[in-house]
């Protein structure tokens, strides 16, 4: 299998990936099941919720911003979250499929199926991402934007347009191999305190969480928090704060069917007025008018993802 690097990942001619399978899948909490083979380098994103999931008999825990890349051949079990089960974005990358051979867009997931073991589709050697890797992401970032573009995108098509499903199999390649080099030195470059309240609120973002929470939560001022969000971030902490719960709130818009009420009071904003009126002075459109002019998306079924 041959070596990739992330200097010519489009303009290396030794291996050809394609998205062949893509969705969203909305777990239930009382249901586990078992994909025995799965012939796929797949990107699983968990968007909201939370469960586990055994990849060749190793238990890995899964929670909101959780992206996993997942080895080829593997034997998956899920295993939601009885009260709160996952709600996940998948991508199947197929990294080597032969140009000129006829194209499937689907993804083996048991020997009985149609292209098991095809000689037109193989793995190849990716240094450093071998087995399941584990990055933890936020809905805004070029990974997963890109990944949910190439999920609505296939969820549209259906997999018919080969040409688009080989171009955004190059480009998730690529993305997955910047997000391997910057993943452990960007974090780095933030204060340890500052860490510390972003992970306080992406942990607690539904509970309406303020600035003065997290100014003690450090044993700091509010005014050392404003300076740290301000510099690092580019924003006020309760900007930061109040993205996060927008951004939230949009998935929730376009993957459930809750009331616009009830998807303000899911991520800490009780009043649906105020939830309204910050949604419209943020993201330029109101809740509902979001919700019509993006949603709402197909889901696959839940046998296989």
């Amino acid at each position: 299998m041959p070596p990739i690097t992330s200097d010519d990942v489009e303009a290396s001619a030794e291996f050809t990936p394609a998205v062949c399978r893509a969705g969203y899948l909305q777990f239930s909490g009382n249901r586990n099941f078992t994909n025995p083979c799965v012939q796929s380098r797949a990107f699983f994103w968990c968007k909201s919720g939370k469960g586990s999931f055994l990849v060749n008999g190793h238990e890995y825990t899964l929670e909101a911003q959780d992206l996993y890349l997942l080895p080829w051949n593997r034997n998956i079990q899920y295993q939601p979250d009885r009260d709160d089960p996952m709600f996940t974005g998948h991508v199947h990358l197929v990294p080597d499929y032969r140009p000129g051979s006829r194209w499937v867009p689907n993804v083996p997931h048991q020997p009985s199926d149609e292209g098991y073991n095809s000689p037109d589709r193989s793995d190849v050697d990716w240094p450093e991402l071998e087995g399941v890797v584990h990055f933890k992401i936020n809905a805004g970032d070029n990974i997963a934007l890109l990944l949910d573009y190439t999920i609505r995108s296939f969820l549209r098509s259906k997999g018919s347009n080969e040409s688009e499903a080989r171009h955004l199999g190059s480009l998730l390649v690529g993305e997955l191999l910047r997000l391997k080099n910057t993943d452990h030195t960007a974090a780095q470059r933030y204060p340890e305190e500052l860490l510390r309240m972003v992970a306080h609120v992406e942990a607690r973002y539904m509970r309406s969480i303020t600035v003065s929470e997290l100014a003690d939560m450090i044993g700091r001022s509010r005014s050392h928090v404003l300076k740290l969000f301000r510099h690092h971030m580019g924003i006020s902490a309760k900007h930061y704060i109040i993205n996060r719960q927008l951004k939230q709130a949009c998935e929730l818009l376009l993957s459930t069917t809750r009331s616009i009420a009830e998807v303000g009071q899911a991520v800490g904003i009780s009043d649906p007025y105020h939830f309204s009126k910050l949604f419209r002075r943020h993201l330029k459109v109101s809740p509902s008018s979001f919700r019509t002019n993006h949603g709402p998306i197909s889901q696959p079924s839940e046998t296989q993802s």
